[in-house]
């Protein structure tokens, strides 16, 4: 009980809310409460599958590994029952609003890096984040690049900052996989998000926010605001950035316009007061959700970060 009350007290650092304290016995009860879609359902990695998933990932296989399809994603999710806007709705080919903005190739951030895994024979790759946890272990990914309709992914590795076949911290294992019921049952794109624990590689023993830096978790913030969205698309060696805001696309989801977030960039997470040498900020959202993230390179899509995802984070940090 010792460790869970300091588990508990560490966590008012972690999150960033609009106006609302989440700690004590506020956070304890969130474990607990809310409807069972939004309940915690945890895929722990064995060893030997972690030790595999170093192996199997050579710089070859990383080079070749491709992005999921879908729009952001493997598959299309049921859209939410909300009216959507005119620009998402498939009757046309829509075009980028005027003013939107271009996305900038750059080297990356130690917070941000490549998801690479495999379903059945294929190697893919997605986006993911570090998040700021009290077990300092913890990545923020899209739940469809973990667990689709064949399941959850396997040999799961995560490389902060890879870029141009670089991999300045070397590959983390993932030990375990955390999605909502609500996802894996129905695949709600309200809950289009996960988080993964992961392992040191060779030569050292540190967690990884302590040697990347991690993101705070934003929780009911602002629909517009600025942001910068980090990923990693399906044609380039370089993860791309855009400076742009979210907007309400409605009340569970919002969105942002950059051109070229293609394939490859889900899971990339939505920054807020962006640190372009650290990668530090507060992450609003990942792209996903809606669309899987969307079906326009131009409009990305997330769920909108409530108490739904901060039930599943406080799960998560005791999988």
């Amino acid at each position: 009980m010792r460790r869970a009350v300091g588990v508990w007290a560490a966590l008012g650092a972690l999150i960033v809310t609009a106006g609302t304290a989440v700690a004590g016995g506020s956070a304890g009860a969130a474990t607990t409460s809310g409807t069972p879609d939004t309940q915690a359902v945890v895929r722990a990695v064995a060893g030997s599958a972690q030790t595999a998933a170093r192996g199997y990932w050579t710089p070859a296989r990383m080079k070749s590994a491709t992005a999921v399809g879908a729009g952001h994603g493997p598959a299309a999710t049921a859209s939410p029952q909300a009216t959507a806007t005119p620009q998402a709705t498939p009757t046309a080919t829509p075009t980028p609003p005027p003013g939107t903005p271009d996305s900038v190739y750059f080297n990356g951030v130690p917070t941000v890096g490549a998801l690479f895994f495999t379903t059945g024979t294929q190697a893919h790759f997605c986006t993911a984040s570090v998040v700021n946890s009290a077990r300092l272990d913890l990545l923020l990914t899209a739940a469809h690049c973990v667990y689709g309709s064949s399941g959850y992914a396997t040999n799961v590795a995560y490389v902060p900052q890879w870029h141009q076949g670089v991999s300045p911290y070397g590959a983390w294992a993932v030990r375990s996989i955390t999605v909502a019921t609500g996802w894996q049952q129905s695949r709600d794109p309200n809950l289009d998000f996960a988080f993964l624990a992961v392992t040191p590689p060779a030569g050292t023993r540190k967690p990884i926010q302590l040697v990347t830096g991690g993101l705070q978790l934003g929780i009911n913030t602002r629909y517009a605001q600025a942001i910068t969205p980090v990923g990693y698309n399906n044609t380039d060696n370089q993860p791309i950035k855009c400076a742009t805001r979210s907007l309400e696309f409605e009340p569970t989801q919002i969105e942002f316009y950059c051109n070229n977030y293609q394939d490859g960039t889900s899971g990339g997470p939505w920054i807020t007061h962006f640190n372009p040498k650290t990668g530090t900020g507060t992450v609003i959202g990942e792209i996903g959700g809606y669309e899987e993230g969307g079906d326009y390179a131009w409009q990305s899509f997330s769920p909108y970060y409530s108490w739904s995802i901060l039930r599943l984070f406080l799960q998560a940090q005791f999988r």
